[in-house]
């Protein structure tokens, strides 16, 4: 079985992949806790957590006891946007080309061209999931 590396969609995916690995873990691995448009600079900025160290969490994750990983993807010349309903219901689905992206999810779907997909460095979080 071949994995969708969503990583080639990223315009410089080093950090990334330094951190989360080669090819990365698919985005349906990681909650979605943040999505935000900005029409100002034509952008959107999705935000991912999940807990787990990643495959290249360096030895200063494991002396700070991080045991999360947050990352943000920046989409930059937006166009096209399209938002189908909305709920509270997590996003299920994230899927990543090199000009489109969409979100769907139960009662709800958003889709948008993209000029470019930019990447923040991961980050280490100490964390913990409430009972």
């Amino acid at each position: 079985m071949t994995i969708h590396d969503w990583s080639f969609s990223i315009s410089d995916p080093r950090s990334l992949r330094e951190v989360l690995g080669t090819p990365p873990p698919p985005l349906t691995e990681y909650e979605l806790v943040s999505f935000h448009i900005d029409e100002r600079e034509a952008s959107v900025a999705l935000g991912f957590f999940s807990i787990g160290q990643p495959a290249g969490a360096g030895i200063t994750w494991q002396e700070k006891g991080h045991n999360a990983v947050e990352f943000f993807l920046v989409c930059t010349g937006v166009e096209r946007l399209s938002v189908e309903g909305w709920s509270t219901e997590p996003f299920t689905s994230v899927s990543l080309t090199r000009s489109h992206v969409e979100l769907s999810g139960e009662g709800k779907r958003i889709s948008f061209d993209v000029a470019e997909i930019r990447a923040d460095a991961p980050i280490g979080r100490l964390a913990s999931r409430a009972p």
